[in-house]
């Protein structure tokens, strides 16, 4: 199991049942993980929108998406080192490599639906399609490389925070609805590119269920990255296939 093993709910740790009290360690405080993540998010984002411009991009993740899958798969690295200490705590190394293990499945699953699946669909009609669309809906399936990437980076910052606020004894209820605050309100700045209510509305509430349900992934079952991973892009291929049918050119048009 990725992630120290902590029972959030157990008001009588091993370090309190002893009267000893619960020293914070630097490296894991929630305000020093919350503090670090918004600086890993910020930077990220900013560099990605730097990139796009100089290489005179559209999209980054459309025109670009074996360079940014890399981009995203070089920002994981860096989450995971700088947060290690939060996300494996005392798992041991083979505890570590079965749940990487267990990933490759995964990915071989979304990358059959991207390559195989995704193209199979019928095109996004432009007549149907809303006023400013977001980049995905005219996106190729590739577009959904450096998607696969950015969230895992978005994983390894969900889980650190998690984690990091179970280790300070809070309540996976005060967890979830910390997450699920966290999460909408990143999802609602999508009103900020210009995108239709409906479609920031749809990202919001999936934002906000999905940082419902995180904590208990990963506080509650075994391979929670697993799962976390898994239920965050099939939103997103769910969301496409959805899009692709209900906005799908007409035959007329074919």
């Amino acid at each position: 199991m990725i992630g120290p093993e902590l029972d959030i709910d157990d008001k009588t740790s091993s370090v309190q049942h002893l009267g000893s009290p619960v020293i914070p360690d630097v490296e894991t405080s929630v305000v020093s993980v919350i503090f670090r993540t918004a600086v890993l998010w910020s930077i990220s984002s900013y560099c990605y929108y730097t990139l796009v411009d100089i290489f005179g991009l559209d999209s980054g993740y459309s025109d670009a998406p074996f360079v940014f899958a890399f981009y995203y798969l070089v920002w994981t690295g860096v989450a995971v080192w700088l947060f290690q200490s939060v996300l494996f705590g005392t798992s041991s190394y083979d505890a570590i490599l079965r749940s990487t293990v267990l990933m490759v499945p995964l990915f071989c699953i979304f990358g059959f639906f991207v390559v195989v699946l995704l193209p199979l669909l019928p095109k996004v009609s432009v007549w149907n399609a809303p006023p400013n669309p977001p980049e995905f809906m005219f996106a190729s399936a590739w577009y959904y490389l450096p998607k696969s990437a950015d969230i895992l980076f978005q994983q390894a910052l969900v889980a650190a925070l998690i984690f990091s606020t179970a280790k300070a004894q809070f309540r996976l209820a005060s967890i979830a609805l910390g997450m699920a605050a966290t999460f909408g309100l990143l999802h609602l700045t999508l009103a900020f590119d210009g995108f239709t209510p409906i479609y920031v509305a749809r990202f919001t509430v999936a934002g906000v269920l999905l940082g419902v349900v995180f904590p208990y992934f990963y506080l509650r079952l075994r391979h929670g990255f697993l799962w976390a991973y898994g239920l965050h892009a099939s939103f997103y291929a769910i969301d496409v296939v959805i899009t692709h049918l209900f906005l799908a050119e007409p035959s007329w048009a074919t």
